[in-house]
């Protein structure tokens, strides 16, 4: 009986453990607080209401809620530029549907240097840019 309770403990505790690290490394689910982290961590960083969203859009992309984005210069690593970009959208729904389109301009926005560049979706928002970037917005 004891061992029982002791697998059964040790099973809860690595389930709670993969949900703490999933829940890592993306940008903040409120565009105002990824703005604000990014912002703390030294990039510079705004929000976006005309230029990506006016392409976006006029690739057929529907229901976006505002983009942010942030840039800075890694001093310490050879002048690397690290950024992100997250796109917010008004439900989940909306970025599963423009999933593809945002993916083929992400890729378009990907520098050939950028060995640590990533694109993902979770929830209402789809970013892209490098690790290091992704991770200030969070």
């Amino acid at each position: 009986m004891k061992k029982i309770i002791s697998v059964l403990l040790t099973c809860v505790l690595l389930v709670g453990c993969m949900f703490t690290l999933a829940s890592c490394g993306g940008p903040n689910a409120d565009p105002d607080k990824a703005l604000e982290a990014l912002k703390s961590n030294e990039y510079t960083a705004a929000e976006d209401k005309y230029v990506i969203p006016g392409i976006l859009t006029l690739a057929g992309v529907k229901d976006l809620d505002t983009v942010i984005s942030g840039t800075k210069v890694d001093k310490e690593n050879d002048d690397k530029v690290e950024h992100v970009t997250v796109i917010y959208f008004e439900d989940a729904d909306a970025a599963t549907d423009a999933w593809d389109k945002v993916k083929e301009y992400a890729e378009d926005d990907k520098d050939e240097e950028d060995t640590d560049w990533v694109i993902n979706k979770s929830g209402a928002m789809i970013y892209w840019g490098t690790k290091a970037g992704v991770a200030a917005a969070g």
